[in-house]
């Protein structure tokens, strides 16, 4: 009995009759133009903001191609996100797609592998954001505690104020799903803002010695730094999570997890070369490069 529990699937026919029969269940109110910019907005923060300094340690200027080649990795993998999504239009992600095809036990597994990705991917942008928040207070002339961002426990050094700026992102999740995807949306263009205007005004700024040499480790390097920055895709397979709020997911959800991969990997990749371009080696690598 148990090992036909492990095994034991919900066909997707189920899945449907759930989704369609449930009270008060997930409205379809997302379109295209909101799955793109979940997409974007899900992963653009922390491939720029916080791993091209990390991740240039490894590859050097060569950090563009690690970001081109986890880009191309994810379009093979975002078609089959498209494919399950556009089938299996309910929520779960690859959760409910691996119960469906394989099994309650391989689920399982998928389920708190993404639960551990997710955690390591949101403590880094946490991290990230709250090291910016401080220097921006620290630059604005006012002194920021030292407990806010620095608190030893047991020999760990951790940031309550990452802790607060998780909290307040669950709040924003917590006012429903219109309410989020309006607060991510405008984030999101505001984010892209200031990043065509860091591309345009850095551009002319670029220190062709800086891009020398390319790659100063070789093919290692770039294998390497794209091992480190590749978590930053991960925006593309969480919209997928949206499958059951989407109006006309077989049309919307393929459009929508491609075209936010295509946007984000091409923001990535010209971004990358501009910021290396501009700053030397030796000031890429900490929390806020």
């Amino acid at each position: 009995m148990f090992l036909k529990a492990l095994r034991r699937r919900k066909p997707i026919v189920d899945l449907l009759r759930e989704t369609q029969g449930q009270k008060g269940g997930l409205s379809r109110s997302l379109g295209v133009m909101d799955i793109i910019l979940y997409g974007v907005g899900s992963s653009v923060g922390a491939g720029i903001y916080s791993l091209i300094g990390v991740g240039a340690k490894e590859a050097g200027p060569a950090i563009s191609l690690s970001f081109l080649f986890c880009g191309l990795a994810c379009i093979f993998t975002s078609l089959s996100y498209s494919e399950f999504a556009a089938r299996v239009p309910v929520a779960g992600s690859a959760y409910t797609f691996v119960y469906a095809s394989f099994g309650e036990f391989a689920a399982w597994l998928v389920g708190w592998n993404l639960t551990l990705g997710y955690g390591v991917s949101a403590a880094v942008i946490a991290r990230s954001w709250a090291e910016y928040l401080s220097n921006f207070i620290s630059d604005s002339g006012q002194e920021v505690p030292s407990y806010f961002t620095k608190l030893d426990i047991e020999g760990v050094e951790c940031n309550p104020l990452s802790v607060v700026i998780i909290m307040a992102c669950t709040l924003v999740l917590c006012l429903g799903v219109k309410e989020s995807t309006k607060f991510n949306a405008a984030m999101t263009v505001l984010n892209l803002l200031v990043l065509t205007y860091v591309l345009f005004a850095g551009s002319p700024e670029v220190n062709e010695e800086s891009l020398e040499p390319f790659a100063p480790k070789g093919v290692k390097g770039v294998a390497k730094g794209a091992g480190l920055v590749f978590f930053a895709y991960l925006g593309f397979d969480m919209v997928a999570c949206l499958s059951e709020e989407v109006k006309d997911p077989q049309k919307n959800m393929p459009v929508g997890i491609i075209g936010s991969l295509l946007v984000s990997m091409s923001i990535y990749v010209s971004l990358s070369v501009v910021i290396v371009g501009m700053a030397p080696m030796e000031l890429l690598g900490g929390l806020t490069p």
